[in-house]
């Protein structure tokens, strides 16, 4: 769980590293590769804690359930993880292809 939550951080680090870039399609790219992972890793990490927690992980006076329902806001918020996946995917990945250097 600490793994996922240390990917997602970094992933959302590197987005808003990438959103002062000139490149707007390296700028894309880089967003839609953090909303993707943070999606999914988010996703399965707050599953995971409800699991672990049991059903108290969803009363109201515990942390959990909140965080587990503000995730599933901020997935659907502008395309879900698959809809920014695929974006990765037609943009040529993370990495993307090469672009001339001037």
């Amino acid at each position: 769980m600490y793994m996922r939550l240390e990917q997602a951080r970094s992933m959302a680090m590197f987005a808003a590293m990438m959103a002062g870039s000139d490149h707007d399609e390296e700028r894309h790219r880089a967003v839609a590769a953090a909303k993707a992972h943070v999606g999914r890793n988010g996703r399965e990490l707050v599953e995971e804690a409800v699991q672990l927690h049991g059903g108290i992980g969803m009363t109201m006076e515990y942390a959990v359930g909140h965080y587990f329902k503000r995730l599933t806001a901020i997935d659907l918020m502008f395309g879900d993880a698959d809809w920014h996946l695929a974006e990765v995917a037609r943009l040529g990945g993370l990495i993307g292809v090469d672009r001339e250097v001037a």
